[in-house]
């Protein structure tokens, strides 16, 4: 049986690795579009201007994602930021992988309110799937939970050949099969 990916190419594989903004600056952004409905809201010249600005540069943030795309058939991958679906990077030759890595993202944001002295955090539990060449070199090619992860790195392991699954979640490291 081949193996396919969450679109259901064998050869074609796309994903987002990051969001290019934290969750609190995300809540803020959704805060502006909120804003900048209450200027177009106001039906005077300068509130529309001032609206469809505040709107434009709030789902600029909102919609801009890191991601990569790898195409198997022909070994090649593209990381590349995507902008109201313009994507912009270029396609490298695929280097060798010899592993195939689940590590986790152990990202924390916070936000230190000036005013108030508030503090607000917010911890990632997401996991990174990375292809890797050798300890200098590799790619991160998804990010999400354990479970999808896992299932994502047995169908890249196929494609590749059988390369091996290293869990780096797990002390020690064990391999997954």
């Amino acid at each position: 049986m081949a193996a396919t990916l969450d679109n259901g190419n064998i050869k074609l594989y796309d994903s987002k690795t990051e969001e290019l903004v934290s969750p609190v600056s995300k809540a803020l952004c959704y805060g502006v579009v909120l804003l900048s409905l209450l200027f177009i809201l106001s039906f005077s010249i300068a509130g529309l201007i001032i609206g469809f600005i505040l709107l434009f540069a709030a789902l600029l943030f909102l919609t801009t994602t890191k991601r990569i795309s790898i195409d198997f058939e022909n070994s090649v991958y593209r990381e590349y930021t995507s902008t109201f679906g313009v994507k912009v990077g270029e396609w490298k030759k695929l280097f060798d992988c010899r592993t195939i890595t689940i590590t986790s993202s152990g990202k924390v944001f916070s936000n230190n309110l000036a005013m108030g002295g508030a503090q607000t955090y917010s911890k990632s539990s997401k996991f990174n799937l990375n292809l890797k060449k050798d300890n200098y070199k590799k790619i991160v090619i998804a990010t999400g939970s354990y479970e999808d992860i896992v299932k994502k790195a047995r169908t890249v392991s196929a494609l590749l050949n059988e390369v091996e699954i290293m869990d780096y979640t797990q002390k020690p490291a064990i391999t997954i099969r």
